[in-house]
């Protein structure tokens, strides 16, 4: 049993990596190729920011993707397909009601706010209902493919996550070729048309997946609106909820800075944060290429009682993020150089502003390892407590440090450093302590 899990984990990582490697290769022309697409600095950091917010929504499914995750890992384990059945069905039957809430908003609430304000245009030729349109479209079509992602957790738990970075990757070409024909033949410059390619490609491509594997590959699993079983709600939701506060605090904490440096400092800005973000955030990728699917491993040996064995992988992934610090640090080094080849223009960027985006990456990383095993082992309190008061704190500081500060946009980021040091610190003490009372 244990080669068995070893092999999937090996063929996992493997894959992964390789289809990694090609998304973030896609991804790098994909940015470069939607930078020079857009006409201006503003009209960029709106997509930017439009962007980190679609990335907010796709954490509101009530947990239900994690919770499908980790209740389908142990009804598969025992081969209980039936079960597993329910478990999907009625997670594609619940996930509805997220989905509509997330067009009404579009539909009902997008068109009333004061987008031009929020983003600080300045720019006459940029009105508030283009902006409208373009959110409300960007939304409603997020919405679709909100859905489809449910497949996401139905992967995670069959040890296929590598075929969620193929999925990534084909959507990525397809951007690409899709965006570089409009570049070339036509020269429109227009976020509406940027958002339908970006998100349409992704639901098509999500779509047929999901319809070849269940008709081909996953046939004793296969979903059925005939399986939608009440009672395993409670099941469901119960792992859910937390995950889903969890996620949420998450996604605020990593995901506000966007706004804050459009709000505080420019939309201009956010192109310059983004671009030292992106290039130190792939040995975040790359940590989370291993991580993905020992979550799973992590699972199944927690459920046979397995400590010892959860407590190697947590040895292992300590070397692995050693090595991937010193990694961190020569990417932030050479990380203008980076900016210089892979975009094409003179962007200056501030030297504090990569010191500072370092020491993110790797308070970020180390958080990562300990989250991953907690969640593993289905020990989401702490993580919600420690989370929790991360977010809460993490915006008053930024913004403290903005108008109090000559740091800038430095500033905003050593805001998140300070409030992601709550769980940087308290989960390794509550890990220690788990292992050290269930281990003999």
């Amino acid at each position: 049993m244990k080669i068995l899990y070893e092999n999937k984990i090996i063929k996992n990582i493997l894959g992964l990596g390789i289809y990694r490697v090609l998304g973030l290769a896609t991804n790098f022309l994909l940015v470069g190729l939607i930078y020079r697409y857009l006409s201006s600095e503003e009209i960029n950091g709106v997509w930017l920011t439009v962007s980190s917010i679609l990335t907010w929504l796709s954490f509101f499914d009530f947990g239900m993707g994690n919770g499908l995750r980790n209740k389908l890992t142990e009804s598969i384990t025992k081969k209980d397909y039936e079960l597993s059945k329910m478990y999907i069905s009625t997670t594609y039957v619940l996930m509805i009601i997220p989905t509509i809430l997330i067009i009404l908003v579009s539909v009902l609430i997008v068109p009333h706010i004061d987008w031009a304000e929020l983003f600080s245009i300045t720019s006459k030729s940029i009105t508030n209902e283009y902006l409208s349109v373009f959110t409300c479209v960007l939304f409603v079509l997020f919405a679709i493919n909100f859905y489809l992602s449910i497949l996401f957790a139905i992967l995670h738990a069959t040890f296929q996550s590598y075929k969620i970075s193929m999925i990534q990757f084909i959507v990525n070409l397809l951007n690409i070729v899709v965006i570089s024909l409009l570049n070339y033949f036509t020269k429109i410059d227009d976020l509406i048309i940027l958002g339908m390619v970006y998100i349409g490609s992704s639901i098509l491509v999500l779509l047929v997946t999901t319809i070849w594997i269940f008709l081909f590959e996953k046939k004793n699993i296969r979903p059925s609106f005939k399986k939608f079983h009440k009672p395993l709600i409670s099941d469901i939701l119960g792992i859910g909820i937390k995950f889903l506060v969890l996620q949420l605090a998450i996604i605020i904490l990593f995901n506000s800075d966007n706004f804050i440096i459009s709000k505080y400092i420019g939309v201009e800005e956010v192109t310059s944060y983004q671009l030292v973000y992106k290039i130190l955030s792939l040995f975040t990728i790359v940590l989370g290429i291993i991580l993905t699917p020992t979550w799973t491993l992590i699972t199944q040996y927690s459920a046979n009682k397995e400590f010892k064995k959860v407590k190697d992988i947590f040895f292992r992934l300590l070397v692995i993020y050693s090595v991937l610090f010193i990694g961190v640090i020569l990417a932030g080094v050479l990380s203008p150089k980076i900016i210089d080849v892979w975009i094409g223009d003179k962007i200056i960027i501030n030297k504090s502003l990569i010191f500072f985006m370092i020491i993110f990456t790797a308070v970020h990383m180390w958080s990562n390892i300990f989250q991953n095993i907690l969640n593993g082992l289905n020990l989401l309190n702490v993580q919600v407590i420690t989370f929790g008061i991360a977010t809460i704190i993490n915006i008053p500081i930024s913004i403290w440090l903005v108008i109090n500060t000559h740091l800038g946009v430095s500033g905003i980021i050593t805001g998140t450093i300070i409030s992601l040091c709550v769980p940087a610190i308290i989960l390794p003490i509550y890990t220690f302590k788990y292992f050290l009372k269930n281990i003999n």
